[in-house]
């Protein structure tokens, strides 16, 4: 019976060859387009740490990364290589999936362009040829719609190249369009508020989009700014002013009680630290003084203590001194008695001569 080879095993035999740059060299010079390997400088070619790729895509990668460096410079392409011993319909998309996260990881690094990442697809199943498309264009539902949006520029709207009349004709997208492209943009207040009245005079404009653009306005524009708008669309809307006043009414409100509330956190915030400080200084000082107080009785303690055990210890010294004394002189008065020599008496007693001639005397 055969003996069935796990996908593990596959990919642990594939990873130990191509991880050697020797063998991944070799390996894309018989596989990569001419046209790309003409751009590539292979004695700059370094397998890639896995750190490198972000631990989620890692978890659900086998493939292979390598960098190359292109002979025009320091210009860094990827050469991605997945390895599959089965199809899978979606690979072309989880390639390109590979391709962005490395892309994006090559920007996190602090470049500030685009690698080009070459998927590779390294296929050795059963299923004979390789089933299923390797363009990711081919994953949409809609192939033809899907290349030429992404194979050509994004769509863009630039607001500042549209013509206001033109954007009076966009229906509901009208009013806020004409708020987003003058609000930032033209000092003329009177223009703004007189194209904004004519956007909200619109049948299609309703109270929603109203309150949606009074409520951006209110958010970038100064307050008399603002208020000086708001009054002048309310002179020339026919429909919406009391929704216009009644929301314009709130937020400002709204923006004093937001103000009180600030002004009272930022106060308390600001008390808290002054507390604190003048907390810090009055404590050190008192430290200080307590400090200063207790060092001096325990000062005082230590002296006392000190100066009697100094003090026994003189007394001692002293005592042994004159008891020592004692016994000299006693012994010096029992030699003289018996009419020593007075040069003898010295010897013995350690008595001084003038001493011993106060003693005579």
């Amino acid at each position: 019976m055969k003996k069935p080879i796990s996908i593990s095993s596959y990919d642990s035999a594939f990873k130990r060859f191509m991880m050697n740059v020797s063998n991944a060299k070799d390996f894309f010079f018989v596989h990569l387009p001419e046209e790309l390997k003409n751009h590539c400088d292979f004695s700059t070619l370094q397998l890639q740490n896995s750190s490198f790729i972000d631990i989620k895509l890692r978890s659900r990668m086998s493939d292979i990364l390598y960098l190359v460096k292109t002979k025009e410079g320091d210009i860094p392409i990827y050469l991605l290589i997945e390895h599959q011993s089965r199809p899978d319909k979606m690979i072309a998309w989880r390639m390109m999936n590979y391709a962005f996260s490395t892309m994006n990881q090559h920007l996190q690094q602090g470049y500030k362009s685009l690698p080009l990442v070459v998927p590779i697809l390294f296929y050795h199943g059963k299923k004979k040829p390789y089933p299923f498309p390797v363009n990711w264009m081919s994953c949409f539902p809609l192939t033809s719609l899907a290349n030429k949006l992404y194979s050509n520029d994004f769509s863009l709207i630039d607001l500042t190249s549209i013509d206001d009349d033109i954007l009076l004709t966009h229906k509901k997208a009208a009013v806020m369009e004409i708020a987003m492209k003058h609000v930032n943009s033209c000092h003329d207040l009177d223009k703004i508020a007189m194209l904004l009245s004519k956007a909200i005079n619109q049948k299609n404009c309703r109270d929603e989009d109203t309150v949606a653009v009074v409520q951006y306005l209110f958010s970038i524009m100064d307050a008399s700014d603002f208020e000086f708008i708001i009054n002048k669309i309310a002179e020339r809307v026919d429909n919406h002013r009391e929704t216009i006043m009644n929301i314009a009414w709130r937020l400002e409100n709204k923006g004093f009680k937001l103000g009180i509330d600030e002004g009272f956190e930022i106060g308390k915030n600001e008390g808290i630290e002054l507390g604190k400080n003048v907390g810090i200084e009055l404590g050190k000082n008192v430290g200080i003084e307590l400090g200063k107080n207790v060092g001096i009785e325990i000062g005082r303690a230590k002296g006392i203590e000190l100066g009697k055990t100094e003090g026994i210890e003189l007394g001692k010294t002293e005592g042994i001194e004159i008891g020592r004394k004692s016994v000299q002189l006693e012994l010096a008065q029992k030699l003289l008695k018996e009419n020593f020599d007075l040069s003898f008496i010295e010897r013995i007693s350690g008595l001084s001569m003038q001493e011993l001639e106060e003693l005579v005397a």
